[in-house]
């Protein structure tokens, strides 16, 4: 098995290792963040292995059907997920084709049992307890409120009954997988270029499969389509994340902008709008990072074609969504209506809180909301049966009281401050992105999906590294940010 602690400082640790001295006494250079791995070829070779793998499956399963396609791929992806222990770059691709499908494997392949849910998270935990000196080391302000965050959660579940305990327990879970996330990311750090690819395997794996899923929809179990759009927004965050590594020039932003787009378009025809509003973010910030105006205006442009494109074939699914945006929009509707009762589970939510200021405990909450009662201003949406908070916000807060509210606040926040302070390293757009994606989405959902918290460890990598040495040996950082401050040119050539 490999050793992931043995790999060498410039994989997993954030100082450079120490200069030597010369025959005539000076200092030799320092050894450079970023070295270009003599794996780079290899590396393509595999990805381009794992894009002609993925397309020709699906292709298969407009044969054989969605789900025989999909356990394959889940299997690949497990496959090369535990490859990543010898190989941890090729593991960083199987990590993320897993976490990219897991909204839609957990529905439609695992029903019952054990594994319900938490084969990725069983897999999570394998990992994180190999490598737990390697978290326990870490400093970053990340890492350290989601350990205070997970103390939080696990000592609320000795304030639940027995009933709540699963539900509570699968909260826990889903957040400390986290630190599994965070472990794959990590060997980012060997070639910025693995974060590219991953990217456009896992922007393929969701474009191809929801052109897929679409074509067989009426055919398959039924999906709920909050949870089904974060098979392609996982995809979009991926792009998001390897964006600034694509090779120089068209042809690497191109590729990243048309499975953007391709998949924001099968987020639309979701219906649902929550994650509508997060993936648009998402291309307002690939808009934003791209230097160039005239290529702005380009990607722009095939932006709108693609978009057209893909929704024009699908017209009944496009006039559903259409409805459901506007009927958000509509101020004849009762609120209740145009936010499909989560007002009312946010209110409940706020009543919960009041009566206990420290939380109910972690799990709690659809419990809580069966036995509220009639409260003022609630509509009675659901009165009198279990409904689950579908708030990250709203469910720390009722569960976990005013303390994990305030830490996750915090760890939300965080992304946005890290960016700001090391903002002369051209992070604070991926910061201000990870901050956005995290407020807007705990709107709608909580912490079941694995989207969030892979956009969430790829970015504590990120923000966190530390700057390239020059070639000169100067170890002094530059005031100023310049075009590719981690994938120097003179160090990555893609």
């Amino acid at each position: 098995m490999h050793n992931w602690e043995s790999e060498s400082s410039a994989v997993l640790q954030d100082a450079p290792a120490p200069a030597a001295a010369t025959q005539d006494g000076r200092r030799a250079p320092l050894r450079r963040f970023f070295v270009r791995p003599r794996d780079a070829r290899s590396l393509d070779r595999w990805a381009i292995a794992f894009i002609a793998f993925i397309v020709v499956t699906w292709g298969l399963g407009m044969v054989a059907g969605f789900q025989a396609s999909l356990f394959i791929l889940t299997a690949f992806g497990f496959l090369a997920a535990i490859f990543g222990l010898r190989k941890p770059l090729v593991g960083l691709l199987g990590i993320g084709m897993l976490c990219t499908m897991d909204a839609v494997s957990r529905t439609l392949l695992l029903t019952g049992g054990l594994l319900r849910w938490n084969s990725l998270n069983y897999w999570l935990l394998f990992v994180i307890v190999l490598n737990m000196a390697f978290i326990l080391k870490q400093r970053d302000i990340q890492t350290r409120l989601t350990i205070l965050f997970v103390v939080l959660l696990t000592c609320g579940l000795l304030l639940i009954t027995a009933q709540d305990l699963e539900m509570g327990a699968q909260s826990v879970l889903n957040v400390v997988g986290f630190f599994g996330l965070f472990v794959y990311f990590s060997f980012g750090k060997r070639n910025p270029r693995v974060w590219y690819l991953q990217g456009l395997v896992c922007g393929s794996l969701a474009a191809v499969g929801s052109f897929v899923y679409f074509m067989q929809k009426s055919h398959l179990p039924f999906v709920n389509p909050n949870a089904w759009a974060y098979f392609p927004l996982t995809a979009i965050f991926s792009v998001c994340l390897g964006y600034r590594f694509a090779p120089k020039g068209w042809r690497g932003q191109v590729f990243c902008w048309s499975l953007a787009v391709a998949n924001l378009a099968w987020v639309f025809l979701s219906g649902s709008r929550g994650s509508l509003l997060v993936g648009s973010a998402c291309i307002l910030f690939l808009l934003l990072t791209t230097r160039s105006m005239s290529q702005r205006f380009v990607y722009a442009g095939l932006a709108v074609v693609l978009a057209l494109v893909a929704i024009t074939q699908f017209t009944d699914l496009n006039a559903d969504a259409i409805h459901r945006i506007t009927k958000l929009l509509d101020p004849q509707e009762s609120i209740d209506a145009r936010t499909s009762g989560r007002s009312d589970l946010m209110l409940g939510a706020w009543y919960i809180f009041k009566e206990h200021p420290l939380g109910i405990g972690t799990g709690g909450f659809a419990q809580a909301w069966a036995k509220m009662g009639y409260r003022q201003s609630l509509s009675g949406f659901a009165y009198g049966k279990e409904m689950q908070a579908h708030s990250g916000w709203t469910k720390t807060l009722a569960e976990n009281g005013f303390e994990g509210a305030l830490v996750l606040a915090c760890f939300v926040l965080s992304f946005a401050v890290v960016g700001w302070r090391r903002k002369r390293y051209g992070v604070w757009s991926l910061g201000l992105l990870t901050t956005s994606v995290f407020a807007l989405a705990f709107l709608s959902t909580d912490f079941a999906g694995k989207g969030l918290w892979y956009l969430a460890a790829g970015a504590t990598v990120l923000l966190n590294m530390k700057p390239l040495i020059p070639r000169n040996g100067s170890a002094r950082v530059p005031e100023t940010r310049v075009p590719g401050a981690y994938a120097s040119s003179t160090v990555i050539r893609p």
